[in-house]
């Protein structure tokens, strides 16, 4: 049941009984009663003063209401500001991840270059140790090259000693076939004088032998077989110099060298036709020094 059916319920009850109705002017005597005490009490100035404070707080209220209107103002500015401050904290937010990325792509880019500069740098230094490795292979080989140049020079003026002290033999020998010449042409002479009767003939001396024209002579380098010449000088070489190719083949060159220089000799004379045999005959398949020699003995026939 509702509030306004009990109301009803409780209303109709009470009008429906006798008592009730007798109430009735005793309430309203009540109300005038009080109306009028109520008028009584209340006099002009309480009037006005309540008039006076109602102005007071509606003066209070506009007041209240315009700083209202003006904190509502300043809120709308500051949710203004707000959103302006939040916009400029996004793009500073967008500049801020755009700047990170172009950072981080720099950084990999520096990455890769210095990478790369590492690489560089590496083969640089490869580079430099081989380039240092084949210097001091260069400074091994040439101190290697300088010794054997000594080696060469002490072993060309042993060989010039040799060859001094062979022609002092020859010169020795040359002077004992003199004397031994001379003294076989006394014994000869002796020989064939007449008796002492006779007229005496004065010994006639042998005409020297003059020389054959130039077709009578050969060079004997000439008669040497180019193939066997080869592979002696070669075979000669490698005997010398064990496992030193470089002297090997330096050695082949020389030798080779003479050998076609001794061919092309113009042998055009007794004496030069003798002194070549000889000095194959003394130095075999060593043409260098059968043609120092050789030239040598024609040097000293010259002069």
């Amino acid at each position: 049941m509702s509030r306004q059916q009990e109301q009803k319920g409780f209303f109709k009850t009470l009008f429906s009984k006798w008592w009730a109705w007798a109430l009735v002017p005793v309430a309203c005597i009540a109300l005038i009663f009080t109306a009028l005490i109520i008028s009584f009490g209340l006099a002009p100035e309480s009037v006005k003063e309540v008039t006076s404070q109602k102005v007071e707080v509606q003066e209070k209220l506009d007041k209240s209401e315009a700083k209202l209107k003006k904190v509502e103002l300043s809120l709308e500015q500051t949710k203004s500001s707000l959103k302006e401050a939040q916009a400029k904290l996004a793009d500073s937010e967008a500049k801020l991840k755009k700047a990170e990325s172009t950072s981080k792509d720099k950084k990999e880019a520096s990455k890769k270059d210095s990478e790369a500069l590492e690489s560089k740098l590496a083969k640089s230094e490869s580079s430099l140790k081989e380039t240092k490795g084949d210097l001091k292979e260069t400074g091994d080989k040439l101190n290697s090259a300088s010794a054997k140049v000594t080696e060469l020079i002490k072993q060309l003026k042993e060989a010039n000693d040799q060859v001094a002290k062979v022609k002092d033999e020859v010169k020795t020998a040359n002077a004992k076939a003199e004397e031994a010449k001379a003294e076989t042409e006394k014994a000869l002479a002796k020989v064939k004088e007449k008796p002492a009767s006779a007229k005496e003939e004065p010994v006639k001396e042998e005409p020297k032998k003059e020389t054959a024209s130039s077709g009578s002579f050969h060079n004997p380098v000439l008669d040497l077989n180019p193939s066997n010449v080869a592979s002696t000088i070669k075979s000669n070489a490698e005997q010398r110099w064990k496992d030193d190719y470089q002297m090997q083949d330096y050695e082949v060159q020389q030798q080779t060298s003479a050998y076609n220089q001794l061919k092309n000799v113009a042998v055009d004379s007794e004496v030069k036709q003798t002194q070549m045999e000889n000095a194959l005959s003394r130095w075999g398949y060593d043409f260098e020094m059968v043609q120092y020699e050789y030239n040598e003995q024609m040097n000293a026939y010259n002069n």
